[in-house]
């Protein structure tokens, strides 16, 4: 027995179906032997796409868009510095000669004090206070503290330095800092103090008053904060003739003349933000 049969292909690669319709009969036709019968489809696409020239306007028009957001960015951000400029620089600069914080040594303590064969061993105990007493307030950045014997810089004979702090107006601040003689400036050789003869000239002067005068010198970096504006300073606090007074010819010895001020030359500059 003949039977009618159709191959049916699978959608092809880009979505499309296939629907088939079997040609038109005859009555008399239908009524003969079944044989094969011809087929024929149509094909309609699923898949829409819009055309190329489409997509390229839309790209345009964003890329127009993108365009005018970075001109509106761009004249925005210069009349803001136009102005800003002129008000950062009539506000920005203090009206008045900077005042400096108060630094007073309160006291002073020498302790382990030896000499011999061009070598000095010695610890220095101080306290200090540092006070506030002019400005909105200050960030103390680093505090740099040597000390020397007599009144030469150049004789350092130990450093330490400070943590940063802010300090408020009408705020102070205690610090408690020790300094090692093995801390000093040596030169390339070791012998800084055995070179120039200090370690020898001090234990002289111990010898015939039982005292030692020493001198202390800080680098200050710090921002001062006012109510309109913003300044970097640098101060450089020195204090000279801190006599220590040794206590029974042994190596201790005490701060003779306590509470001392630094005297504070102070410099600034306009804070800058560019």
């Amino acid at each position: 027995m003949a039977s009618s049969s159709a191959n049916i292909e699978p959608q092809n690669e880009i979505g499309h179906a296939y629907r088939f319709t079997p040609l038109p009969q005859s009555e008399t036709e239908h009524d003969h032997n079944h044989q094969d019968q011809p087929v024929s489809f149509s094909v309609e696409s699923t898949n829409t796409r819009p055309a190329i020239s489409e997509y390229s306007e839309e790209i345009f028009s964003i890329s127009a868009r993108a365009c005018e957001m970075i001109q509106d960015l761009v004249g925005l951000t210069l009349l803001m510095m136009l102005i800003w400029l002129p008000l950062y620089k009539h506000l920005g600069i203090p009206n008045k000669d900077p005042v400096p914080p108060v630094f007073v040594l309160n006291s002073m303590y020498l302790s382990n004090f030896t000499t011999g064969t061009g070598e000095l061993s010695a610890t220095w105990d101080a306290k200090f206070t540092v006070r506030n007493t002019n400005v909105s307030s200050i960030y103390f950045r680093s505090i740099y503290f040597t000390i020397f014997y007599k009144r030469n810089p150049e004789h350092a004979l130990s450093a330490t330095s400070s943590y940063p702090f802010y300090l408020d107006l009408g705020e102070y601040v205690k610090l408690h800092l020790k300094f090692t003689a093995s801390d000093a400036k040596w030169d390339d050789n070791g012998t800084f103090l055995e070179k120039y003869g200090l370690v020898e000239e001090m234990g002289k002067d111990k010898a015939k008053d039982g005292s030692l005068n020493f001198g202390m010198q800080m680098n200050v970096e710090a921002i001062y904060y006012g109510e309109t504006w913003v300044s970097d300073v640098i101060m450089s606090p020195h204090c000279e003739d801190l006599t220590i007074q040794f206590l029974h010819n042994n190596d201790s010895g005490r701060l003779a003349n306590p509470n001392r001020n630094f005297s504070v030359p102070i410099q600034w500059k306009p804070f800058s933000f560019f």
